[in-house]
């Protein structure tokens, strides 16, 4: 594990995980960070805490799940997407501790690697992968879909411009941003807005170069995208990208 000082830009080493894994989803609860299940090997339901410099395992997920991603709205974080190794998972877990989780509802169109982001007690899920590869154009998809926790439906809103999965998803201004990602399983650069209030996606900008798989991160007023792959399994980053979409 890593830890950034937003002011200084400095990276240092936090600690480790209780237990090694891959492609977990990650979110914030009452100042802890918790990772959601992830691959070691084949999916687990593993959930881990950081807390004060050490991680331990603070429960289960119900069932394995990996390739999700989560986020955080009104004090719960929100598992959404993902795989249990079978097939995808169409299920939103909701839990407010880590220990315990209620099902929130379903997603109108499962996916794995979503771009997942909270605003205004919403959750925002765009793109994905559709099945157990990424070797052909239909494996992504272009949804722009919306999750209500209120009453636990989810609807396509909108879409993006192009079928695009492991991309990072944030918010600033009142808009969604969705960056980065792999199309057709080659990294880009392109960053899309997405209005909320009637799920337009316009193009809104681009990183400094192409990067997916990013840990994405909001400190003082600037969103941080941190390491990622460029493409292939030999060319993964360890740089970090400040975004601004302010003009």
């Amino acid at each position: 594990m890593t830890s950034l000082d937003p002011p200084t830009r400095a990276v240092r080493p936090a600690g480790q995980l209780a237990a090694a894994v891959h492609d977990a989803a990650g979110a914030v609860i009452h100042g802890k960070a918790f990772l959601f299940g992830g691959g070691a090997g084949s999916s687990v339901s593993t959930v881990q805490v950081w807390s004060g410099g050490s991680t331990h395992i603070a429960g289960h997920l119900p069932s394995p799940r990996s390739d999700a991603a989560a986020a955080t709205s009104g004090g719960r974080a929100y598992v959404l997407g993902g795989y249990d190794g079978r097939q995808l998972t169409a299920s939103v877990l909701a839990t407010g501790d880590g220990a315990r989780f209620d099902t929130a509802g379903r997603l109108a169109q499962p996916v794995r690697y979503p771009a997942v982001t909270a605003l205004r007690g919403q959750l925002w899920v765009a793109g994905g992968l559709l099945g157990a590869t990424e070797s052909n154009a239909g494996a992504q998809t272009s949804d722009v879909q919306r999750f209500d926790p209120a009453t636990g439906h989810s609807r396509v809103v909108g879409h993006l411009p192009v079928r695009l999965a492991h991309a990072a998803a944030f918010v600033e201004g009142g808009q969604v941003y969705v960056a980065g990602g792999k199309v057709n399983g080659t990294p880009q650069a392109s960053i899309y807005r997405i209005d909320p209030s009637n799920g337009k996606v316009t193009v809104a900008g681009k990183l400094p170069g192409p990067r997916a798989d990013a840990g994405v991160c909001t400190a003082d007023g600037t969103t941080w995208l941190l390491g990622g792959e460029l493409g292939g399994a030999s060319a993964l980053l360890d740089t970090v990208v400040a975004v601004s979409t302010r003009h």
